[in-house]
C-alpha cells in the first residue's frame, strides 16, 4: 500500500494506492510528499491542474461495495465535469426511484470522492451531503465551474 499527498488549488489531497487500485482519495491538512510514478497519482494531478476532466478511467477498488452502490458509483461517474445531478436523478438512473436516501448513504461511504465523483450529486433544495464534507463539495464544483 502506497500513500501520497498531492497539493490541489483546493488543498491537499490524500491518495491512497494498493496493487495498481486506488483505495482511497480524500482532503487533508497533511503536508505533500515526494514525487512519484505511480500513474493514479500522476492522472489525479493532471485533473487539478485542468488537463483531465474525466477520471472514469482510474481503477478503482470497490471491492467492498454492494451491487447497489456499484451501480450509483457507475451512475455518479457518468456525470459529466462541471455539472450536478440530484439523489433523485441518480435513484432514477438506476432503476431505484425512490431510493433517494440509499443513493446518499452510499455516496456517503465511499472513500475515493474524486475519481467517484459525489460532489456532483446534491440535494434538490441545494447542496446537501455529509456535514463534514460539504466546504470540499463546494469547493470542488467551484473549481470545476459548476457553483460561481
Amino acid at each position: 500500500m502506497e500513500r501520497h499527498v498531492i497539493a490541489t488549488p483546493i488543498g491537499g489531497v490524500e491518495i491512497v494506492t494498493d496493487k495498481g487500485l486506488l483505495e482511497a482519495a480524500r482532503f487533508t491538512d497533511d503536508r505533500p510528499t515526494m514525487h512519484t510514478r505511480d500513474p493514479i497519482v500522476r492522472e489525479l494531478q493532471a485533473f487539478f491542474r485542468g488537463e483531465r476532466s474525466d477520471l472514469r478511467h482510474v481503477p478503482v477498488d470497490l471491492s467492498w461495495a454492494t451491487p447497489f452502490e456499484r451501480d450509483v458509483y457507475a451512475a455518479t461517474q457518468c456525470i459529466p465535469f462541471g455539472k450536478v445531478a440530484t439523489y433523485s436523478q441518480i435513484a432514477r438512473a438506476i432503476g431505484h426511484p425512490r431510493a433517494q436516501r440509499a443513493v446518499g448513504n452510499a455516496l456517503r461511504k465511499v472513500p475515493i470522492d474524486i475519481v467517484i465523483p459525489c460532489h456532483r450529486v446534491i440535494a434538490s433544495d441545494g447542496l446537501g451531503g455529509h456535514t463534514d464534507l460539504i466546504e470540499w463539495k463546494e469547493k470542488l464544483l467551484r473549481f470545476e465551474g459548476a457553483l460561481r
